[in-house]
């Protein structure tokens, strides 16, 4: 939650889905895009339905360059929900069966996913410090050698980018296992779809009679069970994942500010003014001011 004061008055943003976005960066952004797009139809030179990005400014083509990758960022980062949301629920049972789609199968499919889209969000946050930085790399070689040949690495931006990798860097890892050589390994799925009869009662779904002292060796009551746990387990794991995924990119986001707005002032030759940046202006200088005291 943010609380800023303005005009006496206490102002509070609470947090949502996109808890990261919750920074003054992010603000101060949209206020700029906003800005740029009020009334962009009445321009001189505006034709519907056809591109009019001529018509921005070189300080608005800056931020809607900016926005767009953020928007990739928010995104994706909204699509870790949905991968929880899909775990959670493993619909149309006899259908995804009869179809050799086992709820084991189902999950796996999503962790894939997952290990993914956590590599996607590392790789827009080094477009995100291109553009933002204005290293004018071409995004295919948006890479952190290349970035680090322009860039120190003690920029906060990019030490945020590097922490967020090592915290992610076994999903990351076996993100690459799984694109490059079609690998995924899962002991505990593998232990329940063998020692507890969900590979058997896929089989009888698609059609294949099950000896009933076999099913005795695997009562569905327990196989349930055992998935039920591991569905859990996945769950919980996703929750830690978006949990940190959005402490990092509220951090990361924040630290672009000073970069962004010193690029405004060379395009612009002065320092922008909004609502905003004023109230970024009288928090900082309470910080400023409660740190002294």
């Amino acid at each position: 939650m943010i609380e800023i004061n303005s005009g006496g008055e206490k102002v509070t943003f609470t947090y949502g889905k996109k808890d990261f976005l919750m920074n003054y960066f992010s603000q101060i952004l949209e206020e700029d895009l906003s800005a740029a797009l009020k009334d962009f139809d009445k321009r001189t030179g505006f034709v519907q339905g056809e591109n009019n990005q001529h018509l921005l400014t070189e300080d608005e083509k800056y931020t809607s360059r900016v926005s767009r990758i953020q928007s990739a960022l928010s995104t994706t980062s909204e699509q870790l929900l949905h991968i929880r949301l899909y775990i959670n629920r493993y619909p149309f049972r006899k259908h995804y069966l009869s179809e050799g789609i086992s709820q084991l199968e189902y999950i796996q499919y999503h962790m894939e996913a997952l290990y993914h889209k956590v590599h996607t969000i590392h790789e827009i946050m080094l477009l995100m410090i291109n553009e933002v930085y204005g290293l004018n790399l071409p995004e295919i070689k948006c890479r952190w050698n290349a970035i680090t040949k322009k860039l120190a690495s003690t920029e906060k931006p990019l030490k945020i980018v590097h922490r967020y990798f090592k915290t992610f860097e076994n999903l990351i890892g076996l993100r690459h296992l799984n694109s490059h050589r079609g690998y995924y390994e899962d002991e505990e799925k593998d232990k329940i779809n063998l020692y507890y009869g969900v590979f058997f009662y896929k089989e009888e779904a698609k059609g294949l009679k099950m000896d009933q002292d076999l099913k005795k060796m695997f009562p569905p009551a327990l196989t349930r069970y055992k998935l039920i746990e591991f569905k859990k387990q996945k769950v919980e794991l996703i929750d830690l994942i978006i949990k940190e995924n959005d402490k990092q990119l509220h951090s990361f986001l924040e630290s672009l500010l000073p970069i962004y707005e010193d690029r405004l002032e060379q395009i612009l030759g002065q320092q922008k003014k909004s609502v905003w940046r004023q109230l970024f202006s009288q928090a900082t200088l309470k910080t400023a001011t409660n740190t002294e005291t």
